[in-house]
């Protein structure tokens, strides 16, 4: 077996502190040529479960390895993917390996250690007492908060959250020192206050709002029904800060949130932009009072889900049929929003395909004068966030007390993740701020919601 002292590798991982959603390049140098060496990635999440990732690679005729364009020989993954040990992370064995990866403290970056040891080893011997030192070791960061961001705690009426301010010298979007576009950014059946994407999105030059919906602070713990005044009051909060753009607020939510997203974009006259991902059209699980309307939701029949041979429900089976669905899908035709539908083709908790194509044909049918398009990205499942996001396949669900099945592959998440990233931000950028301020009708914007604040 080809083997090398540890004073002769070196392990380049550039940049060695960055932001969360942007990539980075490892090299190994100083290996013996053709080489089998396993490439490792731990960090410590914010509950103290330790997580980690791990490839094999072979060292090239000149003892190097470049993860950009080499292939991993086996480990987590195979195949080119620079990203992959930041993708793949999951809990080290042996922690229960299918659980979410949720960022709950987004002051504090993500310590990952990136290490390469020498032959092709397995997930319990990287883990185990026995295991050698590694060749070398390199220690990075990866952020949620760009410097100069602020995070701000919110207590507006009932209207609980935390709103993220970009830096007040945002040059990359030459937004200077504000006012700046600013989005309602949600996560549903998850409760409490998720903040993760709206520190991301404020590193990027949209002001966000963590919304909290249930289950925080002074909420209700469980939710029976939600009430559109609620989130009225959590938009007037928005355009009357003195730092936000107030031609109109963006709204975000995945799945239960991605119905939210719309029933904002069909309810709240503000709202000029809805980016709703792997969501139905119709309520899910809670439904929606709209003054003196309620709007009802359907209800999964769990004991319809089929499981998988690893044990993991597919609840795509307990959805009722299309048709009803579409008896329930809330009135979108009636609003005045932007739409980006982003759909992820092997999810396996919600039809999104399905959804969102119906959404795009009520549309299309009632000759509706707004934007709106749908985003669909192979082999990405359910569980979509920002870019290298360790990607998750399953999870337990306290909900319905069940591991439910999400699908996709870290590898093709990762790449419908960066993408669609670049798509929000573009999406959100235009429809809050760049079509107003340089469209010949600037001086004059049709916007009846200023005469209600």
């Amino acid at each position: 077996m080809n083997t090398t002292s540890k004073e002769d590798v070196l392990l380049s991982v550039i940049p060695l502190s960055c932001l969360q959603d942007e990539p980075i390049h490892i090299k190994v140098s100083g290996l013996k040529p053709n080489q089998d060496v396993t490439l490792k990635a731990s960090m410590i999440e914010d509950r103290g479960v330790p997580y980690m990732s791990y490839a094999h690679y072979r060292a090239d005729e000149n003892g190097a390895v470049d993860v950009d364009k080499m292939e991993s020989l086996g480990g987590q993954y195979e195949g080119i993917f620079p990203m992959g040990l930041i993708g793949s992370l999951v809990p080290a064995p042996p922690h229960y390996r299918y659980v979410r990866f949720i960022k709950r403290v987004v002051e504090k970056p993500l310590a990952v250690t990136i290490s390469v040891h020498n032959g092709h080893l397995s997930a319990e011997k990287l883990c185990s007492s026995e295991v050698t030192e590694p060749h070398s070791c390199v220690a990075h960061e990866r952020h949620y908060m760009a410097s100069g961001v602020q995070r701000i705690p919110v207590q507006y009426g009932e209207v609980r959250g935390t709103l993220f301010l970009p830096p007040d010298l945002y040059l990359i979007s030459f937004a200077g020192d504000g006012p700046f576009p600013a989005v309602i950014d949600m996560f549903g059946t998850l409760g409490g206050l998720i903040e993760y994407r709206s520190a991301q999105l404020a590193s990027r030059g949209i002001a966000s709002f963590a919304l909290a919906i249930f289950n925080y602070d002074d909420l209700p713990k469980v939710i029976k029904e939600f009430n559109i005044a609620y989130f009225e009051e959590a938009v007037q909060f928005l355009l009357q800060h003195e730092k936000v753009l107030d031609f109109g607020i963006g709204v975000i939510g995945n799945s239960k949130a991605g119905d939210l997203a719309v029933s904002l974009a069909t309810f709240i006259p503000s709202v000029a932009a809805c980016v709703a991902v792997n969501n139905f059209i119709a309520p899910a699980s809670y439904g929606m009072r709209v003054k003196d309307r309620f709007y009802p939701p359907f209800h999964y029949d769990v004991s319809l889900g089929r499981f998988t041979d690893d044990g993991y429900e597919c609840v795509q089976s307990c959805i009722p049929e299309k048709k009803f669905l579409q008896k329930l899908m809330l009135p979108l035709e009636e609003s005045s929003t932007a739409f980006l539908f982003i759909v992820s083709a092997v999810d396996r908790d919600v039809n999104s395909e399905v959804q969102a194509q119906s959404a795009r044909q009520r549309l299309s049918s009632h000759n509706y004068k707004q934007d709106y398009k749908v985003e669909s990205y192979p082999g990405a499942g359910h569980l979509f966030d920002p870019p290298y996001s360790p990607h998750c396949f399953a999870s337990f669900e306290h909900g319905i007390m069940s591991s439910v099945c999400w699908g996709g592959t870290a590898k093709f998440q990762t790449m419908a993740q960066v993408k669609a990233w670049k798509e929000i931000q573009r999406f959100f950028l235009f429809h809050l701020k760049e079509k107003w301020q340089f469209s010949s009708d600037t001086k004059s914007p049709t916007m009846p919601w200023k005469s209600q604040l």
